[in-house]
């Protein structure tokens, strides 16, 4: 190790100088990095453990000792060594961060979560803060993992706030990703707000109030949702207290918390009497959240037989109408062979499957899928549910296998508890093949339709308190809850084909349709994201119009965001807007289309959209739209018809460095080039175009050359052959670069 200078910042990262720091103890952590370095862990553990025997308060010995501890691959005895030194200096900068770092390692994410809550806190002043910054961004991504999305927005959200100016590029990067995944509930990533102070408070409660809601505004949850907490048994603080409790523990990541605060402001009388559309809103979050079985569960059960003659079950299986065969890894040999594979795995229907569809076809006509069957080398699984139809699928598959298992009553083993209420919307059916994709898709939402209508007003449900929605509907009382209901089941069932009659529904429930928003008035950032799909776009302004589109792009709200972009395509003048953005609009009509394999529908998005674009901008945008029509075939079509097109663009913008740059930017996005490190680290990513090459040289144009060969051209009217330049000299991504002026850098990173 290099002799650190007395007067820097000392390696440990406490921040103080190293003289006065942890320089008396730089022979021992000297000798340990050597010895850890040269693979002799456990020598550098002694090494390090007397020098703790000698200087106890030295933080640069407790880190290596948690560092040859990782090396030794004991990740607990590492995070009780980073323990002790807080213990001994909790302001510790660098033992927060390792310590923040080993929980995330080894998953304890609410530790994590907590370790950064406590030293955030801690920080003195703005400035003390702003060393967060990257910790806040590395919780970000990890929490998303675990399920707790809302959390892992807020940590971005405040990692962005507390970053230097000049130090967000990733951040900018990540934060619009987490809120525009479509995956996501509106209801969990929507921006909620603390509730203020309410009327009534006493001086100091309202004092308190006040300072709880500026620690929540600075970051600091754990200590807001404290502050909130002490104040919710005040009465007239209560019901806002614990809304706030609440959202706190939501952004903590504390998900079974934020329910009991949330349920409880909730199950207020005040509220409950004439419940508000932000106590539906919270009251679908918590819905959304609530992920307990209930008291009378189904149980997911996998029953097992020994196999007497396998290959005679694989062959009854295949023929059975009752089985469909699932894809499964192509044999080599069936392959070497010319024979098809033969899957292993099969879905077990209640019936038997459709050959072909018929006049009249019904939902109540599909084939249900009531388990999957797995065969192993001895032993086959039924994997099943016990929701009152075990028995039939039991005998639907012995009935099926016959001789090739013993006559016994299968091994059972109960594999999990599954809400009675996932059941409804939870139902896969198997239509005919020959079926056209818009009837598919018309009669498996009709079934779903059929669900919502008859078996969930059945359904004995968490969140009304055991009872079904009948039951409910005739005791009174569950207004809230089932208002909130009503809004998931619309949100999840929006673009189905056959739509339940919700009219209807609400009727025979007793369940009032949701206030209308003033169109005229409305402030569309106000709005609970969950509510944009109320809105009617053609009955808003154009600056209202643009606000929803704007806001349903950054959350990832496709539904809503189609049906402004639509609207948007008839009133010409809001396109002829001075830097109104016609591409993105278009654009994302196109890709619906093209998500959907419309080609068609898709490449006629894109035409429109270029037809459009305003003349002075069509010369700058025309890469763009290029690559649009580009990225739509590689969606829909096969590699023959799309790689020559890609050939001709990038050589009809080979001297354009800015049209050059969209260009490999939409190919990284395609996966076509792959960003990796580069070895001279000063010239951070290079271009891995081995994928694309191959691609053109598979199919790209060819032309033959004079002397009989046939190579790829580069352009319709330029000529590659084996022996000659790509292009006469034009660039393609993994070819080497045509030769620079010396004063200009190497392009290895689009917009660099």
């Amino acid at each position: 190790m290099a002799a650190v200078d007395a007067y820097s910042p000392c390696p440990c990262g406490s921040g103080q100088k190293f003289k006065w720091c942890c320089h008396k103890a730089e022979s021992y952590v000297d000798r340990a990095e050597r010895l850890d370095r040269n693979g002799q862990h456990e020598a550098a553990l002694a090494v390090v453990n007397d020098g703790l025997t000698k200087y106890p308060d030295v933080p640069w010995l407790h880190i290596r000792k948690a560092v040859s501890m990782l090396a030794l691959e004991k990740p607990q005895e590492a995070k009780a060594a980073i323990g002790e030194l807080l213990r001994q200096h909790p302001d510790h900068l660098g033992a927060i961060v390792l310590n923040f770092r080993l929980m995330l390692e080894t998953g304890d994410v609410a530790g994590a979560v907590a370790q950064f809550q406590n030293a955030f806190a801690r920080a003195a002043d703005a400035a003390g803060r702003t060393r967060f910054a990257s910790l806040a961004a590395m919780l970000g991504t990890v929490l998303p993992k675990v399920g707790l999305a809302a959390s892992a927005i807020k940590h971005l959200e405040l990692a962005k706030s507390l970053a230097a100016p000049d130090d967000t590029m990733w951040i900018d990067s990540a934060l619009p990703r987490a809120r525009a995944n479509p995956a996501l509930s509106a209801w969990i990533k929507n921006p909620y707000k603390l509730s203020r102070a309410p009327e009534g408070l006493g001086d100091e409660a309202r004092r308190q109030f006040e300072q709880a809601i500026g620690w929540a505004d600075l970051g600091q949850w754990a200590h807001a949702a404290s502050a909130f907490e002490l104040l919710s048994a005040d009465r007239a603080a209560a019901v806002e207290a614990d809304r706030n409790l609440g959202l706190c523990r939501l952004w903590l990541g504390d998900h079974p918390g934020a329910l009991e605060a949330l349920r409880r402001s909730l199950a207020d009388p005040r509220v409950k009497a004439k419940p508000t559309t932000d106590a539906v809103d919270l009251e679908a979050l918590c819905q959304t959240l609530d992920d307990r079985p209930g008291d009378d569960p189904v149980e997911e059960v996998e029953l097992s037989w020994p196999i007497r003659d396998r290959a005679g079950l694989l062959t009854r299986l295949a023929a059975d109408k009752r089985c469909v065969e699932t894809a499964g890894d192509e044999d080599d040999e069936e392959a070497a062979a010319g024979r098809p594979a033969r899957s292993e795995t099969f879905l077990l229907l209640d019936r038997p499957k459709l050959d072909a569809a018929k006049p009249g076809l019904k939902p109540a006509d599909l084939p249900l899928v009531v388990g999957q069957i797995a065969l192993g080398p001895d032993a086959v699984t039924l994997r099943t549910r016990d929701d009152g139809r075990l028995n039939e699928a039991i005998d639907g598959f012995t009935s099926v296998a016959d001789k090739t298992i013993p006559p016994a009553q299968p091994r059972t083993k109960v594999i999990g508890a599954i809400p009675r209420a996932d059941l409804v919307l939870d139902v896969v059916c198997f239509p005919p093949s020959d079926l056209p994709p818009a009837d598919r898709e018309k009669l498996t939402t009709a079934l779903l339709s059929d669900q919502i209508n008859n078996l969930w007003p059945e359904t004995p449900l968490v969140y009304l308190d055991g009872k079904t929605p009948n039951a409910a509907a005739k005791a009174g009382g569950y207004e809230l809850p089932l208002r909130a209901a009503f809004l998931l089941f619309e949100e999840s069932g929006r673009q189905w084909e056959a739509q339940p009659d919700w009219s209807a529904l609400r009727t025979r429930l007793k369940v009032p349709v949701e206030p209308p928003i003033d169109h005229a008035s409305v402030v569309i950032a106000d709005v609970q994201l969950g509510r944009l799909a109320l809105l009617d776009p053609k009955r808003l302004d154009d600056d209202r119009l643009v606000s929803l589109y704007e806001r349903a792009q950054t959350w990832g709200l496709p539904d809503v965001l189609l049906k402004a972009a639509r609207e948007i395509t008839t009133r010409r003048k809001l396109l002829e807007r001075d830097r109104f953005p016609v591409f993105s609009v278009y654009t994302d009509l196109a890709m619906a289309e093209a998500g959907e394999r419309r080609r068609d529908a898709a490449l006629e998005w894109a035409r429109k959209g270029r037809g459009v674009d305003p003349q002075a901008r069509r010369s700058v945008a025309a890469a763009s739209w290029d690559m649009l029509e580009l990225q739509i075939q590689m969606m829909t079509d096969e590699p023959e018809t799309w790689v020559p097109e890609l050939v001709v663009v990038m050589n009809r913008y080979e001297r354009d460095q800015d049209a050059t740059r969209l260009v490999l930017s939409r190919l990284v996005q395609a996966g076509l080039i792959r960003l990796t490190q580069s070895e001279n680290e000063s010239e951070g990513m290079v271009a891995d175009s081995s994928l694309l090459q191959h691609l053109i040289a598979r199919y790209g144009p060819r032309v033959q050359t004079a002397t009989g060969e046939v190579g790829v051209s580069a352009t319709r009217g330029g000529i590659w052959t084996p022996e000659a330049p790509v292009g006469g000299g034009v660039w393609t991504p993994g070819s080497s670069p045509k030769p620079a002026p010396a004063d200009k850098p190497r392009i290895i990173l689009p917009g660099q």
